[in-house]
Parts: structure tokens; sequence; C-alpha cells
């Protein structure tokens, strides 16, 4: 029936990435360095309109497929964690943690905004890339997105999201 809100759950087998990461845990504690299979899947609410769809949401399947292949196959560090830093030199990307200095090929690695690299902040991530494009957004008369992240089944972290008003 036009008009009703609808959530629409979007999880294809394409909506994933491989990456390698280690997770921070406090000072001087984090994980050996390993990697995941990590999927994604974003719910959306929104109307449906006249023509019984809430609005293409291939777009949206695309974008979403687009973020995971900027991720996919990479080393991902934590930019913005307060107990790492990161210095790049020639070739290399060594990480200083406590007292250790890890080296990675800077081919390698992707340096991303977050505090760690989580469930929690890689759901964060894709939401705040969803959300980029608010114009988008808006005009798909989206009122809600929730963006999950998991690293392998039973593991992982979701993340919403809802327009004002």
């Amino acid at each position: 029936m036009p008009g009703q809100t609808i959530t629409l759950r979007l999880a294809k087998e394409n909506m994933k990435f491989s990456a390698g990461h280690f997770t921070i845990f406090g000072p001087g504690e984090r994980e050996r360095v390993h990697g995941h299979d990590f999927r994604v899947a974003v719910r959306v609410r929104a109307r449906v309109g006249a023509d019984g769809l809430c609005f293409d949401y291939g777009l949206l399947k695309r974008r979403i497929v687009a973020l995971c292949r900027e991720l996919n196959e990479w080393m991902l560090l934590p930019g913005e964690s307060p107990l790492l830093r990161i210095e790049r030199d020639g070739a290399f990307v060594h990480v200083v943690f406590g007292e250790e200095r890890i080296p990675f090929l800077a081919s390698d690695v992707q340096v991303l905004p977050l505090a760690n690299i989580s469930v929690e902040e890689l759901a964060r991530h894709f939401l705040g890339r969803l959300l980029e494009d608010r114009a988008q957004v808006d005009a798909f008369g989206i009122e809600a997105l929730e963006v999950e992240v998991a690293s392998g089944p039973g593991q992982g972290a979701s993340v919403q999201w809802e327009a004002a008003g």
C-alpha cells in the first residue's frame, strides 16, 4: 500500500571484502595481525510510492559494493588511534605501538580515519560513507539506515542513523 513504511535488507553475496588488521584493546594490548572476510548488510527504512517501490535500491547496492571494493585486499590501519603512531618511510609504513615498531609495505596499507579497526568502527565507516551524498539520501526518501559489518558468523556490529524530524 503506497505511503507505508518498509524496511529493505540488502545483504548480497558481493557485499564483502577481505582485509588484514589488528584490534587494539588498550595500551600494550593488541591482537596479532590477521585477516577476515568481512560481510556488509544494510537495512533501509523508506516509504513505498504509488509504483510499489521505495526507490531504485540497485543504486544503493552498487554503492555498497563499491565501498567494499575500496577496502578489499588491504591491510587496514586506524589513523585516529591515540595508542599508535603511523610513520611513512618511502616504500614502508611503520606502526609504532608501545615498544613495537611494525613494518608494512606502503603499497599494502590503507589508513582509515578510525580509532580502531573493529567491526564497530567499520560499521560507522560504512554508514558515514553512505551518508556522504545526503541529497541522494533525501531524494530517495530514506528515513533510516542501519549498517552491519560482520567479521564471521555470529560476530558483527551495527550502527543506525535516522533522518531528523
